[in-house]
């Protein structure tokens, strides 16, 4: 029988030209964040090394990464539609956060939390941490406060945060031998540590209440994802369910580039998803185009090939092939970013 290794990712800027870093840097990290150097010095002699596997449906990894600003506004957060929660351990450096509008600060030794659905923006010193990319799906029914963890500090000495960092290193330095038959279990017992650590963090200081429309949006999103298989799902059905006029959805996700643009957009991550599972090799790519809204083949094959570049078959394909040559050496000088990826499309 053969033995699949999970997916594993490799990224380091030092073999490129100083003055290429921190642009190719970016432009990786630029599915998630709006980056830039901390000041003219750091840019000069600015690095980046990600280390990155892919568990399951998280994402882990590694990252030595020199000082910079971080920012996730609210125009990219209704733009990109993720849904994650990030939790990282910092093994050196510090940072100092507004998360939400509210101030926190975390430096060695810390987990902090959080939440893309919410605004952030930060500045570091050079840094090294371990960071945990978990779909909201998986936590958040774990979680006493789901919508109240964003900017969450707590101790990796504390009881369940020892816990959660010591099987995140052990998971790290295991990647090379975790297979793919065992990366559901060892992504469940993550997900549950995660909670406990999370669940015995005092959330009382809260943050500030959403505005309206944000938390109206966040609201549908989440409505959204969770009947993303539902054909009958449009407007008219996500309107009636929550309880708003249509009008008042059309204007919620005009940032998004509208309500059945934001549709779409997930249906087609859904699928491609389940294209380059090895767990869901068996069905045809028409079945899981009908299991995420889409009722003919041919239509759906156009949206994705416009999406992603190809048709479905041959994203399948080189999916199989990345998986089954995961160890393979990459054209690109500085390895890949396919760790970028994963974030991006984590559901």
């Amino acid at each position: 029988m053969t033995v699949q290794p999970i997916e594993t990712s490799y990224f380091d800027t030092g073999v490129l030209a100083v003055s290429d870093r921190f642009a190719t840097w970016r432009e990786s990290i630029d599915v998630l964040f709006e980056v830039n150097p901390y000041d003219e010095q750091t840019r000069d002699r600015y690095f980046a090394r990600v280390n990155s596997f892919l568990l399951d449906d998280i994402a882990i990894n590694h990252c030595q990464l020199g000082a910079q600003t971080y920012t996730r506004d609210a125009a990219r957060i209704a733009r990109d539609g993720l849904d994650h929660y990030q939790l990282h351990v910092y093994l050196s450096g510090s940072i100092d956060m507004v998360c939400g509008g509210r101030e926190v600060s975390a430096k060695v030794g810390d987990f902090v939390n959080l939440d893309h659905a919410e605004t952030f923006s930060s500045r570091t010193t050079d840094y090294e941490i371990l960071n945990v990319f978990i779909p909201r799906r998986r936590l958040a029914p774990l979680l006493h406060s789901p919508d109240s963890t964003h900017g969450a500090v707590f101790d990796s000495q504390t009881s369940s945060g020892r816990l959660l960092r010591d099987y995140v290193i052990a998971l790290h330095k295991a990647a090379g031998d975790i297979t793919v038959a065992q990366a559901p279990n060892a992504a469940e017992a993550l997900v549950q540590l995660a909670a406990l650590a999370l669940n015995g963090v005092d959330l009382k200081s809260g943050e500030p209440p959403a505005s309206t429309d944000h938390a109206l949006m966040l609201k549908a999103q989440v409505f959204i994802k969770e009947n993303l298989h539902k054909h009958e799902l449009g407007p008219s059905f996500i309107a009636s369910s929550l309880g708003l006029s249509r009008a008042r959805l059309y204007r919620v996700f005009a940032p998004c580039g509208g309500i059945a643009e934001y549709i779409r957009e997930m249906r087609l991550r859904r699928a491609f998803t389940d294209l380059i599972s090895p767990r869901l090799i068996h069905k045809q790519v028409a079945q899981i185009a009908y299991e995420w809204g889409f009722k003919d083949p041919a239509h759906f094959s156009r949206l994705f090939r416009q999406r992603f570049g190809g048709n479905p078959s041959e994203v399948r394909e080189a999916g199989a092939n990345a998986a089954a040559n995961q160890a393979g050496s990459s054209e690109l000088p500085f390895g890949d970013t396919k760790y970028a990826f994963w974030i991006a499309n984590l559901s």
